[in-house]
């Protein structure tokens, strides 16, 4: 199945993809557009799965997922017709790099996995969350078990750097420390004699003995994984420009929010991503015409309080298309192909349960606005 670049509608860009990833800025409701574009593909017939790597737990609260089981994928039931089924599953970082431990390092995985260093930085290493996003994809792409995966990615203005996470990580396996530390060298002898020599008496008393010679035994047990490492990365950075893949910006129309939108889409451009359709979320509606001449109205009257107000919203409604065409405007000239444009206006609750996750998927399968 191969994503159509001049889908007609939202709903069959999601039908024809095998990967949707949603950025975006924070605050846009970029979470619950990630499920509904998962509960879209589930009523298509689809088997999907929607990954969230935003530590909040707004779509496991409203999806009903279990904390403590948040990293498998759940099934959800009770979103009424859908032919195909919904999986989702929030990231574990920890959780998964010991997946990748137990993959890549074979006799030597039990000694990693209980190598106290490892323990003490699985999930927390800088740069981990965004590697372990990426590595988690690629073992939901692999197991074949879904033939829709929908990524949701961190809020963040930067979002786009976690699509080079797995090279970054990779990279540090050629750092002159890390080379140092696991080179079996008399050079290494005298490292670990000489630099251990002034502080070894404080490094005992804080935290233990064994803690120089775990470390060094974690870096020399891991060293063999450079080479898968840099293979996934490369596979990974191949399925996200993939033209089964279909990223999708979401924004909102505040001013700050459309100014980080224009950010990330001139970075997925320059990175080579196919960016495929752009959601306007918490857009207020525009109030039909008033009819009624307020030189009629008595001042200070409960209907010139609401002629007033209506006034008022359709300012704002006004406002918010303004920005937002400023938005259509810039993506329609630059090099991506035909973009899908959808339009999902403020709902009267916040998005808590699964009825209100269904209006916005039926928002975004009707015709673009």
């Amino acid at each position: 199945m191969t994503a159509d670049p001049a889908a007609a509608t939202f709903a069959e860009l999601v039908d024809t993809s095998a990967l949707v990833v949603t950025c975006g800025p924070g605050g846009v409701g970029k979470t619950t557009t990630a499920a509904a574009i998962g509960l879209l593909g589930a009523r298509a017939g689809r088997r999907v799965v929607v990954v969230t790597i935003d530590p909040a737990r707004r779509l496991a609260d409203a999806l009903g997922i279990p904390a403590e089981t948040a990293d498998d994928p759940h099934r959800v039931r009770g979103l009424g017709r859908m032919k195909g089924t919904l999986d989702v599953l929030m990231l574990d970082a920890e959780r998964t790099f010991d997946r990748l431990i137990l993959d890549k390092a074979g006799k030597q995985a039990e000694g990693i996995l209980n190598n106290p260093i490892y323990r003490s930085i699985a999930g927390s290493l800088s740069g981990a969350q965004e590697y372990m996003a990426i590595e988690r994809l690629h073992q939901l792409h692999e197991a074949g078990e879904h033939d829709l995966i929908v990524v949701d990615t961190p809020p963040s203005r930067h979002a786009v750097d976690i699509l080079t996470a797995p090279d970054r990580l990779a990279s540090f396996f050629g750092h002159p420390v890390y080379r140092t530390l696991v080179g079996p060298s008399r050079a290494m002898a005298r490292v670990t004699s000489t630099a251990t020599a002034g502080f070894a008496w404080a490094v005992k008393r804080l935290a233990g003995p064994q803690i120089v010679e775990d470390t060094l035994d974690f870096f020399s047990s891991i060293s063999g994984m450079e080479d898968g490492l840099r293979k996934r990365a490369a596979a990974v950075s191949k399925l996200l420009r993939n033209q089964d893949t279909s990223f999708v910006l979401v924004t909102s129309p505040r001013a700050e929010a459309i100014d980080e939108a224009l950010h990330l889409n001139e970075a997925l451009q320059d990175g080579g991503y196919p960016m495929r359709a752009a959601v306007a979320n918490l857009v207020h509606p525009l109030p039909p015409a008033c009819t009624i001449d307020p030189a009629l109205v008595r001042a200070g009257s409960a209907l010139d309080d609401q002629l007033r107000h209506h006034g008022e919203l359709t300012a704002l409604a006004v406002a918010e298309r303004a920005e937002l065409a400023t938005l259509v405007d810039v993506i329609e000239s630059t090099k991506h192909d035909d973009v899908v444009f959808c339009q999902v206006e403020l709902l009267a609750q916040d998005v808590h349960a699964l009825d209100t996750l269904a209006q916005i998927a039926d928002a975004l399968s009707a015709p673009a606005a």
